[in-house]
C-alpha cells in the first residue's frame, strides 16, 4: 500500500517531504488500529468475565440450596431407621409390648417424640416431623413455628391416608425419597397467613421381614433457603456488582418462587399468570426450563441459570436464575471508548510535531551518511579485488590438499583391509594352536594313565615271581617226600620178602607206593622245569616292563615339553591377534580422521568458492550501492 502511495506522489517531492507524509500515516493508522482492537478485546473480556462471574454465582447459589435439601434427605433416611420406630412396630404387633426390650408401645412413642423434638431444636428449618403407619394414621407428630416446638397429643392426630404425599411415598421401595413441590402450607383447605412455603420429604418404613409399616415425613420451611437466596441478592445490590442485577427462583412450570417483587411470587397458588414467559422472550424461557444450566445473551440482558433437582425420579424441580442488563455490564467499555478516543487525539497532538522535528534531523543525518558511504565505497572496491585474488589461491590450495587426502584415504583403507586379513589368519592359527594344545593335554593324560598301568603290571609280575618261587619250594618238598616214600617202599619190600608168605600182600602195596612215589618225583621234576621256565619268562618280562616304564616316563616328559611349547605358541599367537586388532583399530581411527579431514576440506573448498562468488556479488552490490548513494544524494 505504501509503495502505491509513493508512486502516486509527484516526483518533485523531496525525501524529507515524503518522510513527513509517511510519519503522518504511520502514526494515525496504528493508533486507530490499537484503539479499536483495545475496545474490541475489552468488550470480549468483560463479556467473558461477566459470564464466568454470573455462572459462578448461579452455581454457588444452586449448590447451597442442593446441600440444604440433601441434608434433609439424609435426615429423613436416618429417622426411618431409628430404634423407636422399629420398637413401635414390634410393640404394635405384640399386643402393646416389645418382645425384645419389654418396652411398651407408649414408651417407644415417647422416645420417638423426644427424638423428633431434639432434631427440630437442633435444626430449626423443620416445620413438622411425623411417623404415619401403613393405614395413613399419624402415630407421632411434632410441630414447630421456627422457635417453639410442640408435641401433638394422640387426640389431635389425624389420618393422612388420602394425601398425595402418603399415597406416593408408600409406593416407593425402601431407601427411596419422595419430594413434594414447593408450595404454601394450607390448613383446612386455606393458605395460612403469613405465607409458609413448605417442601416435604418422605420415605417408606419396613419391618424386619421387609413389610411396609408406614412412612416418615418431614415438612421443611422452604422459606429458609428462599430467604437465604434473597439475602445474597440484597448483598450483591449493596456491593453494586452490576447495576440492575436481579435474581429469581422458578419452579418447573415457570412460576416465581422468589422474585424481587413479592407480589409476583406464588402465582400458581392464587391462579395468577405471573410467570417467566410473561416477562422474558419465549426462546429464553424455553432454554431456561429445558436445560440443566447455561448462559444466554439476548442483546438486552445476560442470563445465567442452574437447575435444582431434589428428586431425579420426579418431574418437579427448581431453577436459580440471574439477570443482568447488557448496558450495565458494558458501561465500563463505553467509558473506555471515550478515554481511548481522547488518548488518540492527545497522542497525535504530541507525536506529530515531534515527528516533524525528528524528520528534519534524520534527513540531515542521511546527507552526512551518504557522503561517508560514497567515500567508503571507493575503498571497498580496491579491497574486494585483492580478496577475490586471495580467494582464488585458497580454492586452488584446498583442491590440491583434497586430492592428496583422497590418495591417503585409499592407502589407509587398503592397510585396514590387510590388517583385518592378518587378524583373521592369526585368529585361525590361534584356534589351531589351541586344538593342538588340547590334543597334547589329552595325550599327556593318556601317558599318565599308561604309566600307572605299567607300574601296576610290574607290581603284578613281581608278585607272580614270588608265587613261582613258592611253587618251586613246594615242588622241592614234594620231591623230597617222594624220595623218602620211595625209600620206605624199598624197606617195606625188603621186610615183606623177609616175612615170606605172609608179606606178599604187603609187598604188593609197597610196590604200588613206590610206583606212585616215582610218578610224584617225575611230576615234581616236571614242575621244577616249568617253574624254571616261568621264572626265566618273568625275569624277561620284568626287564621289558622296566624298559617300558622308562619309555613311558620319557614320553611323558616329552609330552609335557610339547604342551608347554603349544602354550607358548598360543600365547604368542594371542599376543599377535591383540596387536593386529589394535593395528586395525588404529587404522580405522586414522581412516575416520582422514574422512573427516576430507569432508572438512570439501566444506572449505565450497566455502572458498562461495566466498569468491560472494565477493563478486559484493562487488556488484557495491557498484549498485554507489549508484544508489548518488541517487540518494540528488534526492536529499
Amino acid at each position: 500500500m505504501l509503495k502505491k502511495l509513493f508512486k502516486i506522489l509527484p516526483s518533485q517531492f523531496k525525501l524529507q517531504d515524503q518522510f513527513i507524509i509517511l510519519l503522518i500515516f504511520s502514526t494515525i493508522i496504528p493508533v486507530f488500529i490499537v484503539g479499536l482492537y483495545g475496545i474490541y478485546s475489552s468488550s470480549n473480556i468483560l463479556s467473558e468475565v461477566a459470564k464466568e462471574k454470573m455462572e459462578a454465582e448461579s452455581t454457588q447459589e444452586a449448590n447451597k440450596i442442593n446441600a440444604f435439601l440433601n441434608g434433609v434427605s439424609d435426615d429423613v433416611l436416618l429417622l426411618s431407621k431409628t430404634p423407636p420406630i422399629q420398637g413401635i412396630i414390634r410393640a404394635k404387633e405384640n399386643n402393646g409390648t416389645d418382645g425384645q426390650t419389654n418396652l411398651s408401645y407408649n414408651a417407644w412413642v415417647g422416645q420417638l417424640q423426644i427424638l423428633f423434638a431434639a432434631m427440630m431444636e437442633r435444626k430449626p428449618h423443620y416445620m413438622q416431623l411425623r411417623y404415619i403407619d401403613e393405614k395413613g394414621k399419624e402415630i407421632v407428630r411434632v410441630d414447630s413455628d421456627g422457635g417453639n416446638i410442640k408435641i401433638i397429643s394422640a387426640a389431635e392426630l389425624q389420618n393422612k391416608g388420602d394425601r398425595p404425599y402418603f399415597i406416593e411415598t408408600i409406593k416407593l421401595t425402601p431407601g427411596s425419597i419422595y419430594v413434594s413441590p414447593v408450595d404454601l402450607k394450607q390448613e383446612n383447605g386455606q393458605i395460612e397467613t403469613p405465607f409458609k412455603p413448605v417442601i416435604r420429604y418422605a420415605t417408606p418404613i419396613v419391618d424386619s421381614s421387609g413389610q411396609k409399616r408406614g412412612i416418615v415425613i418431614a415438612n421443611v420451611f422452604a422459606k429458609k433457603f428462599i430467604d437465604a437466596f434473597k439475602e445474597v441478592n440484597k448483598q450483591a445490590e449493596e456491593e453494586n456488582a452490576y447495576e440492575g442485577k436481579e435474581k429469581f427462583i422458578v419452579n418447573q412450570n415457570g412460576y416465581y418462587i422468589s422474585h424481587p417483587l413479592p407480589e409476583k411470587e406464588w402465582g400458581f397458588e392464587f391462579q395468577k399468570e405471573d410467570k417467566l414467559d410473561q416477562d422474558f422472550p419465549p426462546e429464553v424461557t424455553r432454554e431456561i426450563l429445558n436445560k440443566e444450566k447455561g448462559f444466554i445473551d439476548n442483546g438486552e440482558y445476560l442470563f445465567t441459570f442452574d437447575r435444582i433437582d431434589p428428586s431425579p425420579n420426579q418431574p418437579e424441580f427448581l431453577v436459580v436464575l440471574n439477570k443482568v442488563p447488557h448496558k450495565s455490564v458494558f458501561a465500563a467499555v463505553n467509558s473506555f471508548k471515550l478515554v481511548a478516543f481522547l488518548i488518540i487525539i492527545l497522542s497525535l497532538a504530541v507525536v506529530l510535531p515531534l515527528g516533524f522535528i525528528r524528520a528534519r534531523q534524520i534527513v540531515n543525518l542521511i546527507k552526512q551518511l551518504v557522503n561517508i558511504i560514497s567515500a567508503s565505497i571507493q575503498q571497498t572496491f580496491s579491497g574486494l579485488d585483492q580478496q577475490a585474488r586471495i580467494a582464488g589461491q585458497q580454492a586452488a590450495s584446498v583442491h590440491e590438499t583434497t586430492t592428496t587426502m583422497d590418495e591417503l584415504e585409499a592407502s589407509c583403507r587398503q592397510s585396514t583391509q590387510q590388517a583385518k586379513a592378518a587378524t583373521t589368519a592369526a585368529q585361525q592359527a590361534l584356534t589351531l594352536a589351541e586344538g593342538g594344545s588340547q590334543a597334547v593335554k589329552e595325550t599327556l593324560e593318556g601317558m599318565f594313565i599308561l604309566e600307572k598301568k605299567v607300574s601296576a603290571i610290574a607290581a603284578q609280575i613281581v608278585h607272580l615271581s614270588e608265587q613261582a618261587n613258592q611253587i618251586a619250594s613246594i615242588s622241592q618238598i614234594v620231591s623230597d617226600l617222594a624220595n623218602q616214600t620211595n625209600m620206605l617202599a624199598l624197606n617195606s619190600s625188603v621186610e615183606a620178602v623177609r616175612a615170606g608168605e605172609y608179606g606178599k600182600g604187603f609187598a604188593v602195596v609197597a610196590n604200588e607206593i613206590r610206583r606212585l612215589s616215582d610218578q610224584s618225583q617225575k611230576s615234581a621234576e616236571k614242575i621244577n622245569v616249568l617253574v624254571s621256565k616261568i621264572q626265566k619268562a618273568i625275569n624277561s618280562t620284568v626287564m621289558v616292563t622296566e624298559e617300558g616304564t622308562k619309555t613311558v616316563k620319557t614320553g611323558l616328559e616329552n609330552a609335557q615339553k610339547t604342551d608347554q611349547a603349544f602354550a607358548g605358541v598360543a600365547d604368542a599367537i594371542n599376543y599377535m591377534v591383540v596387536n593386529n586388532q589394535q593395528i586395525s583399530l588404529n587404522l580405522k581411527q586414522q581412516l575416520d580422521a582422514i574422512q573427516q579431514v576430507v569432508q572438512a576440506m570439501d566444506i572449505i573448498n565450497k566455502g572458498a568458492q562461495e566466498t569468491a562468488a560472494g565477493i563478486n556479488q559484493t562487488k556488484l552490490g557495491t557498484e549498485q550501492l554507489s549508484d544508489v548513494a548518488l541517487t540518494l544524494k540528488r534526492m536529499v
